[in-house]
C-alpha cells in the first residue's frame, strides 16, 4: 500500500509545481526595454544618413556633396561584397546619374562588373539588367545567358510570359544559327557553376522577415493599370521592367520613391510610378526606423502590371 500512496503524492506534488510555474510565468512582469548603447545610437544615426545620401543620388535630387557621399557609401559597400549595394551601383552606372553638380557618367564596364557580382549572389534583378546591357553592347551569347538565367531563377514555371519572354525574344534574335546550340551549353555551364551560391542566397532572402522588413499585404500580383493607355502607349510600352527604390513609413505607406532602372525604355518608369506610389506593405509600429527601404520591381505586360516579390 505504501508504493501507490507515494506514487500519488509525487503526482500531486508535480502538478502543484507545474501550476505554480505557470502562474509565475503569467504574472511575471515584462522585462524592461534596455536603452541603446551610445555605439548603437551612433550606428542608427549613421545608417539614416547613409540611406538619405544614397536616395539623393538615385533620385538626382540633392547637393553635389550629399550625392557624392551617397556614391562613396555605395562604392564601399559594393567593394566589401554587399550584393544590394552592387546591384544599386551597377544600375546607376547602367544609365548614369546627374545629381546637382555631381555627375556619375554611364560606364558599361563598371555596370557589368557590379551587376554580375550581384547576380551570382542571388540578386535576380541584376540578371535582366545584365541582359539589357549586353543587348546594348551587341554581345549576343552573354545577353542570352543572362536572359535564360533570369527565366530559370526568377520566373515561376508556366508563367514565362510578359517582360521575361519579350527580353528572351530580343536576345534570341541576335543569335546566329551556329550560336543556337552553344547558348544551351553556356547557360547550363553558368547554372552549374553558380547555382549553389544563388540558391543559398535565395534561401536566405526567403527567411521570415524581421519586424522592420516590409512585407506585401495584397494577395494579387496582376491587375489592370490604374490609368487607361492609348493604343500608341500600349504598343510603345507593351512589356517593360522597372525597379524602384522605395521608403515605407511605419504604417506601410510610400513616403519616398526613386527609379533605379527601367528597361527597355526609361519612360516606362514614369508611366508606372503612380502604381508604385500606391503600394502598401505591412505596418511596423514597433520599428525603431522611421523609414524602411526596399526594392520594388514592377513589370508591365500588355497594359497590366505585375509586382514581383523576388529580386
Amino acid at each position: 500500500m505504501i508504493d501507490p500512496i507515494l506514487h500519488g503524492m509525487r503526482r500531486i506534488l508535480l502538478a502543484g509545481i507545474l501550476a505554480a510555474l505557470a502562474v509565475a510565468a503569467v504574472a511575471a512582469p515584462p522585462a524592461p526595454a534596455t536603452a541603446p548603447t551610445p555605439a548603437e545610437s551612433a550606428g542608427r544615426v549613421a545608417k539614416v544618413q547613409k540611406d538619405a545620401d544614397q536616395f539623393a543620388l538615385i533620385s538626382g535630387r540633392g547637393s553635389a556633396q550629399v550625392c557624392k557621399a551617397g556614391f562613396e557609401s555605395l562604392r564601399r559597400g559594393a567593394l566589401r561584397g554587399n550584393a544590394v549595394d552592387q546591384l544599386t551601383l551597377g544600375a546607376l552606372y547602367l544609365h548614369g546619374r546627374v545629381c546637382g553638380r555631381f555627375h556619375l557618367a554611364r560606364d558599361d564596364h563598371k555596370a557589368s562588373l557590379y551587376l554580375a557580382h550581384a547576380a551570382i549572389q542571388g540578386r535576380l534583378l541584376a540578371m535582366p539588367a545584365m541582359a539589357e546591357l549586353d543587348v546594348r553592347r551587341g554581345r549576343a551569347l552573354e545577353a542570352n545567358v543572362w536572359a535564360l538565367a533570369y527565366l530559370h531563377y526568377a520566373v515561376p514555371k508556366q508563367q514565362n510570359t510578359g517582360y521575361p519572354a519579350s527580353l528572351l525574344h530580343r536576345t534570341l534574335g541576335m543569335l546566329s544559327a551556329a550560336q543556337n546550340k552553344q547558348i544551351v551549353r553556356d547557360t547550363n555551364a553558368f547554372i552549374l557553376r553558380y547555382n549553389a551560391g544563388i540558391e543559398a542566397a535565395l534561401h536566405q532572402q526567403a527567411q521570415p522577415p524581421t519586424a522592420c522588413r516590409p512585407r506585401p499585404v495584397d494577395a494579387h500580383s496582376r491587375v489592370p493599370l490604374l490609368q487607361p493607355f492609348s493604343r500608341i502607349h500600349i504598343a510603345a510600352m507593351h512589356r517593360a521592367l522597372v525597379l524602384y527604390l522605395v521608403a515605407y513609413d511605419r504604417d506601410g505607406r510610400v513616403q519616398k520613391l526613386a527609379t533605379l532602372f527601367a528597361e527597355p525604355r526609361w519612360r516606362d518608369a514614369r508611366r508606372l510610378r503612380r502604381i508604385a506610389e500606391q503600394r502598401r506593405v505591412s505596418a511596423a509600429p514597433a520599428c525603431d526606423a522611421a523609414l524602411r527601404w526596399a526594392f520594388l520591381p514592377v513589370e508591365l505586360d500588355n497594359h497590366k502590371y505585375r509586382i514581383s516579390h523576388r529580386g
